[in-house]
């Protein structure tokens, strides 16, 4: 029997771990100030962000912006997330304001088994709640733009990130805007982009709805790829499945370094899923050299950096990282479908 697609094989594994008893959630620390706001409102429901920042904290100009964007196979998580926290404080005490923003979930269903949101008649149903997402994450970066005074944020410095189904929302959001796409044509203002986007296990997913051929129209901004080279559930390559199409950092920084835009590619041979997380906690020096080098610097650097460890980022020495259940929840539908590239032996390079 082939294995179940990538959207199935997270659905159904999120699904059987969610009927088993939960840990309880930690209570997020943080040393920011939080203002929660509502800066959409879809199907007569608000959806929030959350906003922090340093209030007092004296800076020079205007202070860039950081969005984060949840994982959870858009079908469970929240804005609400400790395993944010420390990396909010930390890039808010260098002067960034740092925003973590809830999307409609196209994927979750009810008590009943029914889905919460309906999928308009034609529609692809992985690319619907691919494309829910990705515009209520222009509405955020629209109602930012907007009151940008208010927070003395600079509208050009706007840096968009997530974990697995958030970061696929941001690679498509960029993505859409290098083609014209109507979502962001329809939801953001006239020649506006993004400054970068940091996607931990990330990728552009396309459907009959979409050209399924990558071809950027206009030049994409910096990006600062983290991904296991043996992902399971998101492509770090090229994923060519039934009526959908994957493309992973491994694709994209070349397209990349052709065109020349700058770009740090963080690959850790053999690692999986979980990376889409362990960036939050244990790889702010990489987010740290792509902000202040690339965004914030304008350097032109064009990194690809491979770790290659005995003991890749995948098993129980890592467990402590991440969010309880989520490593399980990601990984336990085994490997999908045209996923990524079987590793290479002996740890060498192809």
């Amino acid at each position: 029997m082939k294995r179940h697609l990538i959207i199935s094989a997270i659905i159904i594994s999120a699904l059987s771990f969610s009927t088993k008893a939960q840990p309880k959630m930690p209570e997020p620390v943080y040393k920011t100030d939080k203002t929660t706001v509502e800066f959409v409102v879809r199907d007569s429901k608000p959806i929030l962000m959350d906003i922090y920042q340093f209030k007092n904290q004296k800076t020079d100009g205007k202070r860039p912006v950081f969005i984060y964007s949840f994982g959870g196979a858009w079908m469970m998580g929240s804005r609400v997330d400790a395993l944010c926290n420390p990396l909010y404080d930390h890039l808010c005490e260098k002067g960034w304001v740092c925003v973590a923003i809830d999307y409609r979930l196209g994927s979750a269903r009810g008590r009943d088994g029914k889905p919460l949101i309906n999928v308009p008649e034609g529609y692809n149903p992985f690319q619907f709640s691919i494309d829910i997402g990705v515009e209520d994450l222009y509405a955020a970066t629209a109602w930012l733009i907007k009151h940008a005074d208010e927070y003395n944020i600079d509208p050009e410095k706007i840096v968009i990130s997530g974990s697995s189904a958030g970061a696929i929302n941001s690679m498509n959001a960029e993505y859409y805007i290098c083609t014209d796409h109507k979502l962001a044509k329809d939801n953001l203002p006239k020649g506006f982009n993004y400054a970068g986007v940091i996607p931990m296990a990330g990728a552009v997913y396309l459907t009959g709805e979409n050209d399924t051929e990558l071809k950027w129209s206009k030049t994409p901004c910096p990006m600062c790829f983290f991904h296991g080279s043996a992902d399971p559930t998101v492509t770090f390559d090229i994923e060519r499945g039934r009526g959908r199409f994957g493309y992973g950092p491994n694709y994209i920084s070349k397209q990349l370094y052709t065109m020349d835009v700058p770009y740090m590619l963080n690959e850790y041979r053999d690692g999986d899923h979980v990376n889409a997380l362990l960036a939050l906690k244990w790889f702010w020096n990489e987010i740290d050299s792509f902000l202040d080098r690339i965004v914030l610097g304008g350097q032109n650097i064009k990194v690809h950096s491979v770790e290659i460890s005995p003991t890749p980022r995948t098993d129980a020495n890592f467990l402590d990282t991440v969010r309880p259940g989520q490593y399980q929840a990601v990984n336990g539908g085994g490997r999908a479908q045209g996923g990524a590239p079987a590793a290479p032996q002996g740890g060498q390079r192809r």
